[in-house]
């Protein structure tokens, strides 16, 4: 390490409070130094971390160093540290596991995998972070020979030890995998995930657009077409751009579309508050005292509302003349199916009463309560099929399936 005694001017960052998971048990100054590594501003992130290895040397110091370094591709005195490492008690797996990240670094395939290896084998020498740590370069590495999803699940149980840009990577390259399978729905979620943690990545905004497109969520995709084709990220091919302007012609021209996510906001409104009533009980007294049939028929009550309300807001630029009067007939229908199944099950239900409860007692309120349930799953399902007869009668696009086709 070069030691110099000209006063240095270090960057200075607010840690958000209270401390995130991936940064406790680093020292202030590697907070920090963390904290703009993972920002993509690995200059500061070097300047900061010598200084704390001056300071206080440790391996955490050194290792934060080593990968500041790999970043700005400084090599030679990258290399030099593994030396530094050893002197101060790094156990073999862990040299290995920075070896790996050399060589990664140089695209050494070869060196890294055999590194890697010795590590997996003797991985009880680590910690849980790098544990982590180790599962994420495996990932990194067989995604240039074999991509395999595996490592990058097996890093995310370790999720809260990661570095939200590291976090974002896993999400990201195990969704890329899963889309070369044609697992959309997978990969949308992954793409999700991965913007969610750091969205910087323009490559993430590819992989939601594709995915999200062919598993039926058209939410993002004209705004993520729209970033990849305006995006200078080396890492953005002509071939993501020439997909972009495909998927743009793809998109439906027409005011009204219905997709997963029209669906899944459909579901919402219409489970929602039924769910949040069952989900706030903790004890079967609770369940006894607000699970109710009139609770149960007054959720009710408000789940056709705010379903129907939905669909009118959704449904409005369709501007068709008779819209206003089919909305009241699939009103209609839905009550139809209360006042002659629903409303009598919800009557039926009576909580067991008394200090000695049976298990006859339990078994008969349990099967009440799951017919109660029932119903709402049918009358659901009847709405759901008005939406689909909607959808033929003023020929609304549907995309709710996953789709196959060139990426």
């Amino acid at each position: 390490m070069k030691k110099s005694n000209t006063p240095v001017e270090l960057p200075q960052i607010a840690i958000p409070q209270p401390t995130p998971s991936w940064l406790q048990n680093f020292s202030p100054l590697l907070q920090q130094a963390r904290w703009f590594s993972n920002n993509d501003q690995d200059k500061e992130a070097l300047a900061l971390a010598l200084t704390e290895y001056k300071r206080q040397p440790s391996l955490d110091a050194l290792e934060q160093t080593f990968d500041s370094y790999l970043v700005l591709e400084q090599f030679e005195p990258a290399k030099a540290l593994l030396k530094e490492m050893k002197k101060l008690g790094a156990t073999d797996a862990f040299l290995n596991l920075q070896k790996a990240t050399y060589y990664l670094a140089q695209e050494k395939f070869t060196q890294a995998n055999k590194c890697l290896t010795y590590a997996q084998t003797h991985k009880k020498e680590l910690d849980n972070r790098h544990r982590a740590y180790l599962y994420f370069t495996q990932g990194v590495a067989s995604f240039h020979h074999k991509p395999q999803t595996f490592p990058f699940t097996q890093a995310l149980h370790y999720d809260y030890l990661l570095m939200p840009s590291e976090r974002s990577v896993c999400y990201l390259m195990r969704g890329l995998i899963r889309l070369e399978k044609e697992s959309y729905e997978a990969a949308y979620q992954d793409a999700q995930s991965s913007l969610h943690a750091h969205p910087k990545s323009d490559v993430a905004h590819y992989l939601r657009a594709v995915a999200g497109y062919y598993a039926g969520h058209l939410t993002h995709v004209k705004q993520d077409a729209k970033i990849v084709l305006k995006s200078k990220d080396e890492l953005v091919n002509k071939s993501m751009k020439n997909t972009m302007q495909k998927l743009q012609k793809l998109l439906p021209k027409e005011p009204v579309f219905i997709d997963k996510d029209f669906m899944d906001n459909l579901r919402h409104q219409f489970f929602d508050e039924v769910d949040d009533m069952i989900n706030s009980t903790d004890d079967l007294e609770e369940c006894f005292a607000i699970w109710t049939g009139t609770r149960f028929e007054n959720k009710m009550e408000n789940s056709i509302q705010k379903s129907l309300a939905y669909l009118r807001e959704a449904l409005s630029k369709l501007n068709t003349l008779d819209l206003p009067q089919k909305l009241p007939e699939i009103k209609e229908d839905l009550q139809l199916c209360v006042d002659k199944h629903f409303s009598q099950a919800c009557v039926d239900l009576k909580p067991p009463v008394g200090s000695d409860i049976t298990r006859a007692q339990l078994r008969i309120w349990r099967k009440q309560v799951l017919t109660i349930l029932g119903y709402y799953n049918k009358i659901y399902d009847i709405l759901v099929n008005k939406v689909a007869e909607l959808a033929d009668l003023y020929h609304i696009p549907v995309f709710v399936g996953e789709k196959k086709g060139n990426k």
